[in-house]
């Protein structure tokens, strides 16, 4: 039987503008980095670092009044499943529900079986399809596949808060 790594307890901060923008976990949980680039200019980029690394990160933005969105968040190969990604949901969750948030939202793919579970172990609950989101995105190029899945749709997943 194999042995569980140990937890991560990463430290959370707000990006500063003199920090290098983390282009590698970006790309890695959405692209292509024009589309990063517009939310990332709205949105509040935050770091999660352990040992003097960053290890994580996500993007929030405010979408609408009392809606935050989780637009992109991304955890080191090295360290997924070792509870950064988890951090990062809570920090997410303590800031929206801070500004007074009714809502805090995440879309992921419908092949991205893995982030499917992680959001939903969390507590988010699927409220709606985006079909063909995906393929409107591929401007002619070919699709992706994940878990022999041809990723298409975005997946609208929610958490509300409590008044």
């Amino acid at each position: 039987m194999k042995s569980k790594s140990p937890v991560v307890r990463p430290q959370m901060r707000r990006a500063a503008p003199e920090d290098p923008t983390p282009w590698a976990l970006l790309l890695a949980a959405d692209g292509p980095r024009a589309e990063i680039r517009k939310y990332l200019s709205r949105g509040e980029l935050w770091l999660a670092e352990a040992a003097g690394q960053v290890v994580g990160q996500m993007v929030l933005l405010e979408t609408r009044v009392g809606t935050w969105e989780i637009m992109n968040i991304g955890v080191s190969d090295e360290l997924r499943g070792r509870g950064v990604g988890t951090a990062l949901l809570r920090k997410a969750s303590a800031l929206a529900a801070e500004r007074g948030a009714n809502r805090l939202e995440v879309g992921t793919g419908n092949s991205s079986l893995r982030e499917l579970a992680f959001y939903q172990r969390f507590g988010f609950r699927i409220v709606g399809v985006d079909t063909d989101f995906f393929v409107r995105r591929a401007n002619g190029g070919r699709l992706q596949k994940q878990n022999g899945i041809v990723l298409r749709d975005m997946v609208r997943m929610r958490i509300e808060f409590e008044s």
